[in-house]
Formats: C-alpha cells, structure tokens, sequence
C-alpha cells in the first residue's frame, strides 16, 4: 500500500548509496562480483555452476506464516542450522509480506523499495521479488527445513490493488551456502508498473553496503521474471575482502527506540557493541553521551569495550549515571570509536529521550505538524510507548489528524502483546469523527493500567485517503511509530518522521486509591540488555526500600553470583559466567525470578 502526503513539506527517504555491482549483459547469464565476491547465475545459461530449475513445493508440508497482510513482517523464524553468508553466519529469518527476507532483521521495507544494496533497513535482506504485495488479498506463504536447506515459499500471491499471481520461494543450501530463487509463476504487475522503486531483486549483506542486484524494474530486461526460471546466489571460495567494523547494535533499549525518564530520577546508560567485521579487534573506547534538543551536552562518560573475535557481542554499562532534571527533549547516543573502522554508519546508536514528570503526557512530537500522511485504501498510523514507571495509568488519549470531507476512525489503546510485539488486545476504543486539522482527545471511561511492557495509541479508518494524519519530520526521531494497513507492522518511514499520538500517564500510587488497601505490585527484577555478554544492568521495579542484594543461580539451582544492590540497582559482570541462562532473585525473599541469559 502506498502512502500519500497531503502537505508536501517532507521528502520521501532517499535511495540508498551503498556499492551495487549489477550484471554485466553477457552470454553467460549472470553477474558480479560484488566486493566481498557472490556471483549469480540463472537458468538461462548453461555455463558450469548455472541452476536448473527444480521447483520443491513445500505448501501444506511446511509451517505457514499466518498473520501477513500488507505491509508487514514476521517472525524470527529458526533456518536449523548456522548458514555463512557473507563473513559471518545468521540462524533465523524474518519473512515480510513484500516479497523477501532479512536475517536477523525485522524492519519493514514497503513502497518505495530501496535499490539493493541500500544502507536503509532492513538490511541482511534475500529479495527474490521485493515489490507491493498484499497478502491479505489471497495466496499464502511457508517455510520448511531439514537438515541440508531451508525453503521459503510464497504461493499464489498478488500485488496490492492490481491482483495478479506470484509464486516463488528461496531456499537456503547449506553444503554449498549458495542462494537458489525459483519462479514458479509470475503474471500481473505492481501498482504504476515495473520501475526502479517498485521491484527490486538481489541480496544484500548486513550493514547494506555490499550486495547484488539482480533485477531493479525491468533492467536489464534479459533478467525478467518469467516462470520455470531459476536464479544462484554463489559465495567466493574465498576472499580477500577485510572488514574492519565494530558497531553499536542497539542502545537503551531493543530497537534504540524513543523512551522516556523520570525528572530527577537517576537513568544508566548501557548498549551493545558488535563486532561486525571479518578481522579479530583489540579494545576500544565506546563513549555515551546525552544533548539537550539545542545540542549542547549535558553527559558523557565512556569505557573501555572488547570485542575481539568476528561476531562477538560486549554488553557494555556506563559507570556513571545521569539524573536529569529540567523537562524536555534530549538526544542520546551511544558510539563505538574503532581505529580503522570502515563503516561509519552503525557506529552510533541515537535514542530520541524525553524527560518528563508525572502526571504527564507522553509524546515524540513537538506539538505542530510539517506534514499530514494518509493511505490511498483504509489505514491508519499509531505509536508504541514504554511508559517510565510501573503501574502507571493512561488517562486519555490524543493524535493530530484532519479530513476535508469529515470521516469516522476508530482510535484507541492497545496492549502490547500482538504478534512480535504488535498492537493486540484492547484497552479501550471509540469512534472519533475528525474534520479539521486538529487534536482529536479521547477521555478513557476508567483509567487503563499499564503493569509492564509497551502499550500502542493508534488510530484505524476503513476510508480510503481519508483522514490524514500529522505528522513530525524534525529529527530526532523516535522509530517508534507504526502503520496500519489491514495489519500493524512498524512504519516503513519510523526514522524519518514521527506520527503524532499522545497518552497522558499518571503514576498509579497508594494514595490515588480510595477504598480498600491495593494489593502491592510485586517486586521484580528488570536486566538490561538481556541477553548480554560481559555485563548487564538490573534494576528493581516495585521496590519497598528494604533489599540490599540480588542472587543469581545458574539452570542447576546453584548459586553463582551475589551482588549488591545500591539505591535498587546492580551490574552483573558476566565475564566468569559460561554461555547459557541463569535467573536471578532477591536475596533472602521469595520473589519473582527473572531469566537472564549469556551469550557471546
């Protein structure tokens, strides 16, 4: 589904400028390298290595991927064994309706689709026909594996608006590691035709600068999809191609996301740093620090991060702390500071923060909108939030929207606990008429109670191109907000521009209560990140004032760690702890226990 701007004040996000060595035009039906060295080949050739077509149906053997409608992604999905690609190995697999799969990555890629390779995520991306497909509109998808492959199919699918019939799969070959796509079927075409931002076909590696296309449009036309063709992904027997790449996966929380903390309550900093490369690396400065919307810096702190093997993982936590105390946006980063590394582009994680006190709103928008967004078919956009404090209530609700002609959407409030961390069950929904451009402000009937976990503000209208929704395109963005196009999926466009959707949160205390005594939230331990290699942070939520300790116990019951709590925090240092899950508790208090695992 595409999306129109009503008020053209933003741009669509660029093409990626990442290096594609795209086929030459030949007789030998194929193309590449790229810099690190796959090649293809297809079926119409007939030179050493070329496929033969050889479709394996896995439809009604395999698992099918309920749940996908237009513009969504799913998963992870386990491959069964380690597959290399490119210098490192990946394990599972998210499907997206559009036509490909990522590894290791859930980002949705919709209209406009990127040229491959593109920085822009996803990125570890196989793409056998990237283009506006509409699941929801027939047609199904499977994955399958055993021991030597693992299959994605997708049967019988149409492109949004335009129908036609699609079926094609990929599969994964692990004695070889090539990359085989099939097309069994492929008739129709996508909305506006075949062009350089509606189909693209190719691979590409993680961070998106190396990759491979094999078919962007219609060029080279030679390359068309037709059926009964065959295409081979080939990997070098080796390379000479040295990746000097220490990053930062993700900061503060799994998705570098918007977040918020409390006026004058003390906030730890922590991230996960990656060796990325293909090249052992010795230690290296990783520094965080936190500017205020004017971009003047009110923190910084850093420590020393080790990641010395290809694929290895640092959980790094910042020795001090930061305990703001004015209200208002602020920008963290976290950054990796490798000598010699070649890929500036992940180095930074940057987490759009807002400070707050509570009774509050909670917000990613500065208040006034630079554009108004709308679907040309029903649709709507919303917003995740992790609230600062548990219990909390949410009050009330709000989104910026307007419609020239006055129409009716649903908007409400939504638990978490979807597919993947999707909009699932409702708290609370009504119908709001919207007409001018405005805030439109829902009073919830009680107040709904949040005890952990994200909730969703969003807003559904069964009209197409109507309303429209502001939006804010001023950076720092919160990559927080989401789109809804039959299905909830996180907005193609979450890191260029912000919807607009409020919820005012209200700390739930004892003394709001009136009646009888509440029962105690119980006291629980919240580790982050988690998993973590060498060191992670755990905080407790729901304290009574009076713990001094944690205990952490391996998966035999025995006790491996204890560690001292200071004002309801403590860092682990997992460096003498083995790979694998331990659980932690409140010394001498029969308490929740919470799962905290090893990995490196």
């Amino acid at each position: 589904m595409l999306a129109i701007i009503v008020a053209a004040l933003t741009a669509l996000t660029p093409f990626g400028t990442g290096q594609n060595w795209a086929a030459p035009v030949g007789n030998d039906g194929g193309g590449g390298p790229d810099p690190y060295g796959y090649k293809y080949l297809d079926s119409d050739t007939t030179c050493p290595g070329a496929p033969t077509y050889a479709w394996r149906e896995i439809k009604g053997v395999g698992t099918q991927v309920t749940g996908l409608g237009d513009d969504n992604v799913l998963g992870p999905f386990n491959i069964g064994f380690d597959f290399p690609y490119y210098w490192y190995k990946v394990t599972n697999v998210y499907v997206g309706s559009n036509g490909y799969i990522a590894f290791h990555d859930n980002s949705l890629d919709a209209s406009p689709f990127q040229h491959l390779p593109s920085a822009t995520r996803p990125n570890n991306t196989l793409a056998p026909l990237m283009s506006d497909i509409d699941c929801s509109a027939g047609g199904s998808v499977w994955y399958w594996g055993n021991s030597d492959s693992f299959i994605v199919e997708y049967d019988s699918c149409q492109f949004w608006n335009t129908g036609g019939n699609n079926t094609f799969q990929i599969i994964l070959v692990k004695a070889d590691s090539s990359i085989i796509f099939q097309y069994k079927e492929q008739s129709g075409a996508p909305y506006n035709g075949w062009a350089p931002d509606n189909n693209q076909t190719g691979i590409e590696n993680v961070s998106g600068n190396v990759g491979l296309s094999y078919l962007s449009g219609n060029t080279p036309p030679e390359n068309m999809y037709k059926p009964a063709l065959a295409v081979r992904f080939i990997p070098p027997e080796s390379t000479n191609y040295q990746v000097h790449d220490a990053g930062v996966r993700n900061a503060m929380n799994d998705r570098n996301g918007g977040s918020f903390f409390l006026n004058n309550a003390p906030v730890a900093f922590w991230a996960v740093v990656k060796n990325f490369g293909n090249q052992p690396e010795g230690s290296f400065k990783s520094y965080a620090r936190v500017k205020r919307s004017s971009g003047s810096v009110v923190f910084f702190d850093s420590i020393e991060t080790s990641v010395p093997t290809p694929g290895d993982i640092d959980s790094i936590v910042f020795p001090n702390t930061w305990t703001p105390s004015t209200n208002g946006a602020y920008l963290i980063e976290v950054i990796a500071k490798l000598v010699g590394d070649v890929l500036p582009t992940n180095d930074t994680a940057k987490v759009e923060t807002r400070v707050v006190t509570l009774p509050g709103t909670l917000t990613y928008d500065k208040g006034t909108p630079d554009a108004f967004y709308s679907w040309n078919g029903p649709g709507g956009y919303g917003c995740r939030f992790v609230p600062p404090v548990y219990p909390c209530s949410i009050t009330s609700i709000k989104f910026m929207g307007g419609s020239q002609t006055g129409v009716t959407c649903a908007f409400g409030l939504f638990d978490d606990n979807g597919p993947g961390g999707s909009p699932g069950d409702t708290f609370y929904i009504q119908d709001v008429s919207v007409s001018t451009q405005n805030w439109y402000t829902v009073n919830l009937s009680s107040p709904a109670v949040i005890t952990e976990g994200a909730f969703f503000v969003g807003a559904m209208s069964a009209t197409s191109s109507d309303p429209s929704f502001g939006m804010d395109s001023i950076a720092p963005y919160s990559g927080q907000s989401w789109e809804y196009t039959g299905v909830w999926a996180p907005s193609r466009d979450a890191w260029v521009r912000d919807a607009m959707f409020n919820a005012m949160v209200t700390a739930t205390g004892i003394e709001e209560w009136i009646g009888p005594a509440p029962v105690l939230a119980p006291v629980r331990i919240e580790a982050n990140p988690n998993p973590f290699g060498t060191q992670t942070q755990l905080r407790l939520a729901n304290p009574r004032g009076t713990e001094t300790a944690l205990e952490v116990y391996d998966a035999a019951g025995n006790l491996v760690r204890t560690v001292t709590l200071e004002r309801g925090r403590a860092t682990l240092d997992g460096r003498g702890l083995s790979e694998g899950i331990y659980f932690a508790q409140v010394e001498g208090r029969e308490t929740p226990v919470t799962k905290l695992v090893v990995c490196r």
